[in-house]
């Protein structure tokens, strides 16, 4: 009996996707993946420390199956990009793309730490050169 019961702990453990991310879950019965595909809308957004959430009211991020997104920040600024998990899932690559109303288009990657990848929030850091971009998303 004793053993039963050690066998059926491991195998509950191992069904547990484990935490990957500082600020958690601990335990979840969602992959990482299944956890960021979804429709998201900004909370916070920090730049260098200064609060920017205000510009980013209207905004709203949304992660597909396909590894596709999408950012709307407002009618006049949407971005696509391509996602991609580190091999850890602790980073979030971003190919991402803009293609103005004259079809002239810009690109840049980004790789967002992930801090919190809840089923209905997120929490990210990117720093890139001397910006540091701190966002809290929730789901839409």
């Amino acid at each position: 009996m004793k053993r039963l019961c050690v066998l059926f702990l491991v195998i509950i453990s191992l069904s547990f996707t484990g935490c990957y991310y500082e600020d958690g879950p601990v335990i979840s019965l969602r992959t990482p993946e299944s956890r960021l595909v979804n429709k998201w809308k900004f909370q916070k957004v920090t730049i260098n420390g200064l609060d920017r959430t205000s510009d980013y009211n209207r905004g709203y991020v949304e992660f597909s199956k396909d590894n596709s997104s999408t950012f709307y920040i407002d009618s006049a600024f949407q971005y696509n990009a391509s996602w991609e998990f580190s091999d850890d899932y602790k980073t979030l690559s971003l190919d991402c793309i803009f293609i103005d109303s004259l079809g002239g288009d810009s690109t840049w990657s980004n790789d967002y730490y992930i801090l919190k990848l809840r089923d209905k929030e997120m929490w990210m850091e990117c720093e890139d050169g001397n910006v540091t971009t701190y966002i809290e998303l929730i789901q839409y």
